[in-house]
């Protein structure tokens, strides 16, 4: 990896993170297929460039393909050699609406609580490193968003210096069914 983070704002807290101090959990499951519309347009646009032998590249963000999906995209880059650390280089609008947040220049260390932030960061190196897809469905902890249902899709891509792996995600709220 030849680009690797290294402005990490240092003196950040919890309370820089979301507002009242809480850092982000998550429970999630993994699955086999995305069910919204915007996982299978993450998915089939990676597909398209995977049967290319190539995959998406930061330089060619935000693209036609992408544009009804890109408020709920996020891109991270590893901070260390190791990723045992990511920085959220974008976050989409949509993604800042529904969390109460916005993380871009972040990374998952400050964001998420330990356990999360360690689960993620091997997520992250299994779908840059290995070139894996990952999808999870789930709901946030502990922010006051435990209503939300999300489906998160994670995919290889490639940073903006044309070399170091990156994760391209997107996360899709789904919509709860009423309980009567």
């Amino acid at each position: 990896m030849s680009s690797l983070a290294s402005d990490i704002p240092a003196a950040l807290t919890a309370n820089d993170v979301i507002e009242g101090g809480h850092q982000i959990r998550t429970q999630l499951t993994i699955c086999d297929t995305a069910t919204s519309e915007g996982g299978q347009t993450l998915l089939s646009y990676y597909k398209s460039h995977q049967a290319r032998g190539v995959f998406p590249q930061r330089t060619n963000m935000p693209c036609r393909e992408l544009l009804g999906i890109m408020p709920d995209l996020f891109m991270l880059e590893p901070v260390d050699a190791d990723g045992n650390d990511w920085r959220f280089r974008l976050v989409g609008q949509g993604l800042v609406e529904h969390v109460g947040v916005d993380a871009t220049g972040l990374c998952i260390s400050q964001a998420y609580e330990a356990a999360d932030a360690e689960r993620n960061a091997g997520d992250y190196r299994d779908v840059a490193i290995n070139g894996n897809t990952r999808i999870t469905r789930g709901t946030f902890l502990g922010i006051d968003r435990e209503f939300l249902q999300m489906e998160i899709v994670h995919v290889p891509m490639i940073g903006a210096d044309g070399e170091t792996p990156w994760v391209l995600g997107g996360l899709f709220i789904q919509p709860v069914p009423c309980s009567s």
